[in-house]
């Protein structure tokens, strides 16, 4: 595993409360009642494997960022629905799963909102959306906010500033080790 300070470092393989993020989040999806997992991953494929499926990007999606894991995520999906949630989430409501599926309808994504601002990938979406994001990629969209406005997407609020805790920055290594 590689620390927060390696310049080299795969957010997903770097420990925390002595695992991987990867470990955590694959934990979080289970609780929230995911019946299949999948790994959105492009470089040490053989580490993420050890924790569940890995999908990699379509080749023509290499530079798309996150919302190339989420089109691949909803092409692969036997199931109507994929939850998706940040390698980098460590806290999150017992309930996320649940209240998204519940605002969210096939043309209409759901994602999470804290007082901190939007967890856009804190989200519900329907398969029947690949095809719509693909075009979004296509056409050079890249920014998540973005593509969720572009399908009229629903936020789901969540009162506790904390309901939510990704870590983004040295400070919040810190502040949640």
């Amino acid at each position: 595993m590689r620390t927060v300070q390696d310049p080299r470092a795969d957010k997903g393989l770097m420990a925390w409360r002595g695992e991987p993020l990867v470990a955590h989040a694959c934990r979080t999806l289970r609780t929230q009642g995911a019946d299949a997992l999948w790994i959105s991953a492009n470089r040490h494929v053989d580490d993420y494997a050890a924790y569940g499926a890995v999908l990699r990007d379509d080749p023509g999606q290499a530079d798309c960022g996150p919302l190339a894991g989420v089109l691949a995520g909803l092409k692969h999906s036997r199931s109507p629905w994929l939850l998706t949630l940040p390698v980098d989430v460590v806290h999150c409501p017992a309930d996320l799963g649940a209240r998204l599926s519940a605002a969210a309808r096939p043309g209409q994504p759901a994602y999470a909102r804290t007082p901190d601002g939007p967890h856009p990938l804190c989200l519900m979406a329907h398969r029947d959306l690949a095809d719509g994001l693909q075009a979004f990629l296509e056409s050079g969209g890249r920014q998540v906010q973005g593509w969720l406005r572009s399908c009229d997407a629903v936020a789901v609020d969540f009162p506790d500033a904390g309901a939510l805790v990704n870590l983004n920055t040295p400070e919040d290594w810190a502040r949640w080790r």
